[in-house]
């Protein structure tokens, strides 16, 4: 067997490599959960609510580089992962860093170099993601470094990644896929409450996800002004659907999308109450 210490190190043979592989290709709906894990860390950086900002382009470089911090917090938590002895956490019993980009490279530090890292990378643009395991031999590391001492993964280290999800399906930025003219009538109100009815108004038959209606109301209480947009809407023949009472009904009879729990939707295919 080949040590991973080994100056002909092969990943095939690293044995403790394959214990954290194996841990997580065992878990049931990981693809799943490490989406939304990913996408919410996305979503608390960029943190429209009080920012009004909805894509990762808008972050400053610094904000950026707090990505990777804010995916180790949560991955760590929704996992139940703890913490590890000299890296970020323990899986199987091995020292695991969690290293995390939104560019195309994992920046290694010294205290990396010969771990294993679980590598993520987020592209919001196309809404993908990818999760894979690689330990960070010398072999497989570019020999050049930054001024903070970092290096990255060779052309050769990124072919011995062991993918646990390739190019997953990433929860969508919904204000990002907006029509960029949709968003900027949307976003051209000066009232949380105007741009909350305007998007109702703009957006129709389609989901809208309570991160968005929070990013658009910038208010402490979003969801108050979707109850008022409802309102507002009525004499336009627009109405706003969500996940309670007879709601998630009247969508499946009209074809439409169903919510979920801090969703909405809104039509005109339904008339306005006759109250």
């Amino acid at each position: 067997m080949t040590h991973p210490d080994s100056a002909l190190y092969n990943s095939e043979n690293d044995g403790p490599l394959s214990l954290v592989l194996e841990y997580f290709l065992r878990k049931t709906g990981f693809h799943e959960q490490a989406a939304e894990t990913l996408r919410r860390a996305l979503d608390e950086v960029i943190d429209g609510m009080r920012t009004g900002r909805w894509s990762v382009d808008s972050l400053e470089k610094t904000e950026k580089t707090y990505i990777g911090t804010k995916v180790e917090i949560l991955f760590k938590f929704d996992f139940e992962l703890p913490d590890g002895q000299k890296l970020d956490t323990k899986i199987e019993g091995q020292d695991v860093d969690i290293k995390c980009t939104v560019l195309r490279d994992w920046m290694i530090p010294k205290e990396a170099v010969g771990e294993i890292c679980l590598l993520v990378r987020i592209d919001d643009h196309r809404s993908r993601f990818w999760i894979g395991l690689v330990r960070a031999h010398p072999d497989l590391l570019r020999t050049g470094k930054n001024r903070d001492g970092k290096t990255s993964i060779s052309a050769t280290g990124k072919q011995s990644i062991h993918w646990i999800v390739e190019a997953g399906k990433l929860p969508s930025n919904f204000l990002a896929e907006l029509d960029p003219d949709v968003r900027n009538i949307i976003f051209s109100h000066r009232g949380g409450q105007s741009r909350v009815n305007e998007l109702f108004r703009q957006v129709q038959h389609r989901i809208i996800p309570r991160v968005a209606i929070e990013t658009v109301a910038r208010q402490k209480d979003p969801m108050k002004r979707v109850r008022d947009a409802r309102k507002a809407l009525l004499s336009e023949g627009i109405s706003i659907l969500g996940h309670q009472g007879n709601d998630p009904e009247q969508a499946r009879s009209l074809g439409l999308p169903v919510p979920q729990k801090g969703e909405m939707i809104s039509t005109d295919l339904l008339k306005p109450s006759s109250k």
